[in-house]
């Protein structure tokens, strides 16, 4: 039934538009200072923006009757389009490939990607229960990280796996990330060693640098600056880790979070790193020093934050939380 509802996902089916929510203006601001998504009856759990800008797209859990679990908005309307049947399991990943024309979603049990110009999608016969993905420079591999201690590349236009990547001490596998020019893959898993990040050579297919950390940090976000100097992880050590990429040492440890950081991102110029957290908060963090205290912190969110995205114009942050809401950050 997952499989056939994928496949005719959409055909015939009407946009529902929805208007925006603006709310929490703070006292010196001229403007809202953020849009508020109100997802009814369930949990936003990954925020995308698409290359050009004028889409978000979210993924939601946890919705209760029918809804579906995958959510567009227009930024520029300011309305909500839900052109895709009701799902049979929640969305928790998703990725809009670099051409923009297709949407990666991972799912309890499922990798689907969704073409958006005639909102049809296919599944892929993942081979474990998947936990996150991420989409070349070149938009011709997706990578994906499962629940068993490895992670896949697959070759988009035959839909199939090319390579498996996996190593001793390698466990759950919840982050990965490619490098800006396409050569290193980045996997953060919840390893019971020393080095749960893990620098791959696209090349050969081997671990050429592990990032050592203290024991056990359970959920690993990992991101690349887009210089591809820089690599960012979160930990649930509540520390925000931002290592060089070429010497696999600590350049700073970021400690404003109060409990564990689950999402990390950075601006389009790089300027920017913005963390989320358990702790409610989203955090901005100026790159160029470094300083362990924040420029910004957003409050706003009432439970868990999820997921954080930069605008690829670096003007606004989108986050999700468990709250049931996605929220649009103007960055200044």
């Amino acid at each position: 039934m997952r499989r056939r509802t994928l496949l005719l996902a959409a055909l015939g089916v009407s946009a529902v538009a929805v208007p925006l929510v603006l709310v929490e203006s703070r006292a010196q601001d001229t403007a809202p200072r953020k849009v508020v998504f109100t997802v009814p009856d369930g949990y936003a759990t990954c925020v995308a923006f698409s290359p050009s800008g004028e889409t978000l797209a979210a993924g939601l859990s946890a919705l209760q009757g029918t809804g579906s679990t995958l959510r567009l908005w227009d930024v520029t309307e300011g309305t909500a389009s839900t052109p895709w049947p009701d799902q049979l399991e929640d969305v928790t990943k998703t990725a809009f490939s670099p051409d923009g024309r297709t949407l990666a979603t991972t799912g309890a049990l499922d990798v689907s990607l969704w073409n958006l110009t005639d909102r049809t999608g296919i599944v892929l016969p993942h081979p474990q229960l998947p936990l996150d993905l991420a989409f070349a420079p070149d938009g011709r591999t997706l990578a994906t990280g499962g629940r068993y201690g490895a992670a896949w590349l697959w070759d988009l236009p035959t839909r199939t796996v090319t390579t498996t990547l996996t190593t001793q001490g390698m466990a759950v596998v919840n982050a990965v990330a490619f490098s800006p020019d396409g050569r290193t893959l980045a996997t953060g898993s919840a390893d019971l060693t020393a080095s749960p990040v893990r620098l791959w050579d696209l090349r050969t297919h081997t671990v050429h640098a592990t990032l050592d950390a203290p024991l056990w940090h359970g959920f690993k976000p990992v991101a690349f600056s887009p210089d591809g100097r820089t690599l960012a992880t979160g930990s649930a050590d509540d520390v925000v880790r931002v290592w060089d990429s070429a010497t696999g040492t600590v350049d700073a440890a970021l400690t404003g979070h109060t409990a564990p950081v689950t999402t990390v991102a950075f601006s389009p110029d790089g300027n920017t790193l913005a963390t989320g957290s358990e702790d409610r908060t989203v955090r901005l963090w100026d790159t160029s020093t470094l300083d362990v205290v924040p420029v910004d912190t957003l409050t706003g969110h009432t439970d868990k934050v999820t997921s954080v995205a930069f605008s690829p114009d670096g003007r606004t942050l989108a986050s999700a939380g468990l709250d049931s809401t996605v929220r649009l950050w103007p960055i200044r």
